[in-house]
């Protein structure tokens, strides 16, 4: 690398790394900085040449103030502070990630702007879900499955689970999957595969981080059924704890519309009921985890349609109160 490329890179990673909106380097500051870098040291008019090469010719986001002597900021990035502060929020509160992932994935956020904005990056936030996974396979499996999912290939793999020793053991006695998958979901903090499975005609869900050996198979994916809408499906499906996707109809206190925006969406059917009351038609997949949501608003939401909902829900909060093991 000759001499004047080896001084536009130093130029680049000193603005980069030292500049923002709010902080700049003159011309000096900038000469200073390259010699005790071991570039040498420059004249002023050869840095002021240099950066107008690097505005006006590269097009990079640096701004210039003129001055005696100059000043110059990066203002331009991929990222703003705000975004990246959303990003390490996310990495920080997702459950799936590890803590040494965690780590790694921040460090190399903070990369992406200046040292001074690096700093605000270190985030105290609290999460809800405060457990991280010491270990986990999901960003892996993600990658394989996405693979698989551009290439129309099936995969195979098992599923896993955890016994009262906290012990991870295959589950269905360590039965192999072959599935055709269409799409990753995320919900909950979690990742989702869906696929069809061979031998099927009903598309499944499987939790990617409790999949173990997966395995990209050399034979093509049958279709998607002609009627498959991942829209449809993810908004009517509950923790993807399998059961019946039928449409259910909710009464429910007129303060509770927020929780069924957020569950739902706006796109459902309502109509006033009373003063303070209102009823939803809804499609769900009636599942344990579908009325343990219900229960949990202490008879706000009540399920008014099918019977056959109605009754499994009576079932479920019997089996709760009265069983024993």
């Amino acid at each position: 690398m000759n001499d004047n490329r080896r001084k536009l890179t130093g130029i680049l990673k000193l603005l980069y790394e030292n500049t923002d909106n709010e902080h700049s380097m003159d011309t000096y500051q900038i000469m200073d900085a390259l010699e005790s870098m071991g570039y040498g040291r420059p004249d002023r008019k050869t840095i002021d040449s240099n950066i107008k090469f690097l505005i006006e010719d590269l097009g990079m986001g640096i701004r210039k103030e003129k001055g005696k002597p100059n000043r110059y900021r990066w203002i331009e990035r991929e990222f703003d502070i705000s975004e990246l502060k959303m990003l390490v929020d996310a990495v920080h509160s997702s459950r799936f990630i590890t803590k040494r992932k965690s780590r790694e994935i921040i460090a190399k956020l903070k990369d992406l702007t200046s040292v001074y904005q690096a700093a605000t990056l270190n985030r105290e936030l609290y999460a809800s879900s405060q457990f991280k996974r010491e270990d986990s396979n999901a960003l892996k499996n993600a990658d394989i499955i996405n693979d698989a999912i551009k290439s129309r290939r099936r995969i195979r793999f098992v599923m896993v689970e955890y016994d009262m020793n906290k012990n991870e053991v295959p589950k269905y006695d360590g039965r192999i999957h072959e599935i055709s998958p269409y799409a990753l979901l995320w919900s909950n903090d979690y990742y989702y595969l869906l696929g069809l499975p061979t031998g099927s005609a009903e598309i499944a869900a499987f939790r990617v981080d409790r999949m173990k050996d997966i395995q990209i198979l050399h034979i093509d994916s049958a279709p998607e059924p002609y009627d498959f809408n991942l829209d449809k499906y993810s908004s009517c499906v509950f923790d993807m704890l399998g059961g019946t996707t039928q449409e259910v109809v909710l009464s429910c206190k007129a303060h509770r519309m927020n929780d069924l925006v957020d569950r739902f969406g706006k796109d459902f059917y309502t109509e006033q009921t009373g003063p303070d009351t209102f009823n939803a038609r809804v499609m769900v997949d009636t599942s344990p985890a579908f009325y343990a949501w219900v229960f949990k608003f202490g008879g706000e939401i009540k399920i008014t349609q099918p019977e056959s909902a109605k009754h499994e829900f009576t079932e479920m909060l019997h089996r709760q109160l009265f069983s024993q093991f």
